[in-house]
C-alpha cells in the first residue's frame, strides 16, 4: 500500500468513527463546516438522500461515498442516518455537537469481488468538536480541520469479512481529553474481544502449529494510550499501543516523536488522488523532527512456553539444550554489534527469558532527543557507537 492510499485510508477510517461529508446548500451551518472539511481532504463529494434540522440539531440520511484510488482499486462508505444533536456555535469556525449518533455504517476497500467489507451498525460520539476549513487555509488550520476529536466514542459490535472469513469484535471505545481549539490532549483506545474463528485461523496457519499448540481460535484486544502536542508550528506524540492475545501473548509497541512539521502534513493533505507527494521535496522538513523513545516489549502468557519444545524436537535437541544453545548463538551474533556492554546484557536477557518465559523489552531511549538529521547521520560500520549514543537496552522478566 502506498504512502497515499494509506493516507487516504487513514482519513476515511477516521470518518468512519466521527464522520464528514461534502458542501451542501441550505443545511445547518455545522453540516456545512463538516462536508468542506470531507471535500477539502478527500477530493470527492458524497451524496445523500436528505438533511433535516436546525443550527441546534440535525439529521442526514442515506450518505453514500467513494473514493477512487490507485485506478480500479476503491473505498466506498455508506452510513445510513447520523443524528446530530445538541450543537453550539463556540465560535472562529469551532463546532461542538453534544451528540452524535451514527447508523448503519458500511465500508468496502480494495478492487471489488476482493474488498474488505466493515459494518458497525449502531455508534456513539459525545462532545465531538469540528473546525471550519477556510476559503484559504494554513497548515495549522488545515491539520486541525482533519482532525476528529470528540471527548468519547463507542460503537456496538464490529463486523469484517475478508477473503469468505468473518471476523468481529465487540465495540470500539475511545477517550479524549484536550484543547478543542487545537486538538491536543491525552487519548485512549480499545477495540474489545477481536474474535478469529478456526476456519479463518487455518487459513493463517495452513500446516496447524496454533492448532496443535492448542489454539483452536484465537481472541484479542487492540489498544492504547497517548498524548498529542500542538504549538500551531510542529506536533507531536507520545503513544504506547497494544495487542493483547488471550492466553497466549501481549505485545506492547511506545514511541515519542516531537517537532512534526504542520506544514509538511498539509502539503501531504493537498496530494491529489491517486498520486504519490514530492518525498524528497518534503525530506528537508522532517530532518528536525525528533525521537526521544522506542519501545518493543513482549510478555508471555502461554505460547513460548509451548512453542520452545517444539522447536527443540525440530532442531533434534531436548528443550535445556536448546536453551543453552539460543544463548550461545545469540552470543556469537551479537558480537558483530561491536557492543560487548550491549551483548552481555542481551545474551543474559535472552537466556533468562527462555528459562522463564515471562517478559522480554527493547528499549531505545537516548540521554536527549535525537533528531532524524543525526540519525541518518550514524555510522552503519559503527553499530556499537549507535547503541550506546541511542540508548539500546534489553531485559527480561521485570
Amino acid at each position: 500500500m502506498t504512502l497515499r492510499r494509506t493516507a487516504t485510508a487513514f482519513a476515511l477510517f477516521t470518518a468512519l468513527t466521527c464522520p464528514t461529508w461534502a458542501v451542501a446548500q441550505d443545511v445547518p451551518p455545522v453540516v456545512s463546516a463538516i462536508l468542506k472539511s470531507w471535500e477539502a481532504q478527500l477530493k470527492v463529494k458524497p451524496t445523500y438522500k436528505s438533511v433535516t434540522g436546525d443550527a441546534a440539531n440535525a439529521t442526514l440520511e442515506g450518505l453514500e461515498v467513494s473514493v477512487p484510488v490507485e485506478g480500479s482499486n476503491a473505498m466506498k462508505m455508506s452510513i445510513g442516518k447520523i443524528e446530530l444533536k445538541n450543537i453550539a456555535d463556540k465560535g472562529d469556525g469551532l463546532y461542538e455537537v453534544g451528540e452524535a449518533v451514527f447508523s448503519d455504517l458500511k465500508m468496502d476497500i480494495g478492487v471489488e469481488g476482493q474488498a474488505i467489507n466493515v459494518s458497525i451498525p449502531q455508534s456513539n460520539a459525545q462532545s465531538w468538536y469540528i473546525k471550519v476549513i477556510g476559503d484559504d487555509p494554513t497548515p495549522a488550520e488545515r491539520f486541525r480541520s482533519s482532525m476528529s476529536v470528540a471527548r468519547k466514542m463507542t460503537s456496538g459490535p464490529v463486523t469484517v469479512l475478508a477473503a469468505g472469513q468473518t471476523l468481529t469484535a465487540d465495540g470500539l471505545e475511545t477517550s479524549w481529553d484536550g484543547d478543542p481549539v487545537t486538538g491536543a490532549g491525552k487519548s485512549t483506545m480499545k477495540l474489545s474481544n477481536i474474535a478469529v474463528p478456526e476456519t479463518a485461523l487455518a487459513m493463517m496457519d495452513p500446516t496447524g502449529t496454533l492448532k496443535g499448540l492448542g489454539y483452536a481460535s484465537l481472541s484479542f484486544d487492540l489498544g492504547g494510550e497517548g498524548t498529542m502536542t500542538n504549538d500551531g508550528t510542529n506536533f507531536g506524540f507520545d503513544f504506547d499501543s497494544y495487542f493483547a492475545a488471550k492466553d497466549m501473548a501481549t505485545i506492547k509497541i511506545g514511541a515519542a516523536l516531537s517537532g512534526l512539521p504542520i506544514t509538511a502534513l498539509a502539503e501531504l493533505q493537498k496530494t491529489a488522488p491517486g498520486k504519490e507527494p514530492d518525498m524528497n521535496a518534503l525530506m528537508p522538513q522532517f530532518m528536525g523532527v525528533q525521537a526521544s523513545r522506542v519501545i518493543f516489549r513482549f510478555e508471555d502468557a502461554s505460547i513460548t512456553k509451548k512453542l520452545l519444545p517444539l522447536v527443540a524436537q525440530m532442531q533434534g535437541m531436548d528443550e535445556a539444550t536448546f536453551v543453552a544453545n539460543a544463548s550461545a548463538m545469540a552470543q556469537l551474533g551479537l558480537a558483530e554489534l561491536k557492543s560487548p556492554e550491549f551483548t552481555a546484557q542481551a545474551v543474559a536477557a535472552i537466556g533468562s527469558f527462555l528459562k522463564d518465559p515471562r517478559s522480554i523489552t527493547i528499549s531505545v531511549q537516548p540521554a536527549a532527543p535525537v533528531p532524524v538529521s543525526q540519525l541518518m547521520a550514524l555510522d552503519p560500520s559503527n553499530p556499537g557507537a549507535a547503541i550506546q549514543q541511542l540508548g539500546v537496552t534489553v531485559r527480561a522478566n521485570d
